[in-house]
């Protein structure tokens, strides 16, 4: 395999799809090429070819639930990668951090490096690092609960995603467009939505969307009643993630199994799934997936009469929230309500 750095937009998207398809067979090798590629860009003083050859692996290790891994690589590059001479590996390198800070639950971080992603993917005129910026933000807004808004960043993300080949970013909109629908109580657009993501994922070969789309469409099914068809694509995301180390992503799925189980009265299976939902987002780190279980779990506990151990969980609740909302500090309010402004002002926007 060979390749040529820095890729533009559409080269990059095909050459991670061919990664990605490759690394299903062969992930120690694709990776460690990735590293071999970075090595010698370096040697080479051909710095922006370095920086996307990690980027290339950062998102390899991401859909294995390995991104942390490249916690200080991204942190040294991000430094590397001068915005006024490589504003698209800026762009990149800032689009990554801001993943990692969200999975963490660091929302104002997440929102600083996604803010920047976007400002230097518009001066390198990539349009895909633009989609995956704006899609980010709407996160950050899904997360502090504003989905109303969240959604505008997704319809906008979406609209400028028209007339680019891109199954990838076209399964993570749909996705993100329906977690908002979902959440919002719309229901039949949050499961249209879903299907499209499905086909999306399934048209790219990107398995991560692909079980993420059956996870969701599992919380669909269950907030309908459908208990049978959330149980299959609940299970169907499980084990798509399990195979793919998808930490993540089965800590997420673990708290819909729990769900499921209390729907069908079995109060063991819901405490098991929930206790390995949070050794799975203990090992990523993500504070958010950790906060969800302990309150499932000191929910459960105090209706099996357990009341030391309920206790205990919603101790680490409080401090978890504290973690987080220590974290944003004044600032993370700032920043956040700065974001409708940037949305409602356009493509011209700066912070």
């Amino acid at each position: 395999m060979s390749t040529h750095f820095p890729a533009k937009a559409a080269a990059m998207t095909r050459l991670l799809e061919r990664l990605t398809r490759a690394a299903a067979r062969h992930p120690r090798w694709v990776l460690a090429w990735l590293t071999q590629q970075e090595q010698q860009g370096r040697a080479q003083g051909n710095r922006a070819g370095a920086v996307d050859a990690l980027v290339l692996r950062f998102h390899l290790l991401e859909h294995r639930g390995r991104a942390l891994e490249l916690q200080g690589e991204l942190q040294r590059a991000a430094l590397e990668a001068d915005p006024a001479q490589m504003p698209l590996q800026a762009a990149r390198v800032a689009e990554a951090q801001g993943r990692l800070a969200y999975q963490q639950g660091h929302y104002l971080d997440a929102t600083e490096h996604w803010s920047r992603a976007l400002d230097w993917a518009e001066a390198a005129h990539d349009a895909h690092l633009g989609i995956s910026a704006r899609i980010g933000l709407g996160q950050i807004h899904y997360a502090m609960g504003a989905w109303s808004t969240g959604l505008r960043w997704h319809r906008d993300a979406l609209q400028r995603l028209a007339g680019l080949d891109d199954s990838y970013l076209a399964a993570k909109v749909a996705i993100n467009l329906g977690v908002g629908h979902l959440e919002s109580q719309q229901l039949e657009d949050a499961e249209r939505q879903f299907a499209h993501g499905l086909a999306a994922a399934r048209r790219g070969g990107h398995r991560e969307f692909e079980a993420e789309a059956h996870w969701h469409l599992a919380q669909t099914a269950l907030a309908r009643g459908q208990v049978p068809l959330a149980v299959a694509d609940c299970r169907l995301a499980l084990n798509l993630a399990s195979q793919l180390q998808h930490h993540w992503l089965e800590a997420a799925a673990s708290r819909t199994w729990t769900e499921i189980a209390l729907v069908r009265g079995d109060e063991a299976a819901a405490i098991r799934s929930t206790r390995h939902g949070l050794a799975l987002a203990e090992r990523i780190q993500s504070k958010a997936e950790q906060r969800r279980a302990h309150l499932q779990l000191a929910k459960l506990l105090e209706r099996q009469g357990d009341a030391q151990q309920a206790l205990h969980h919603l101790w680490r609740v409080v401090e978890l929230q504290a973690d987080v909302e220590r974290q944003a500090g004044a600032g993370g309010a700032t920043a956040l309500t700065r974001l409708p402004r940037a949305l409602d002002e356009g493509p011209g926007y700066r912070s």
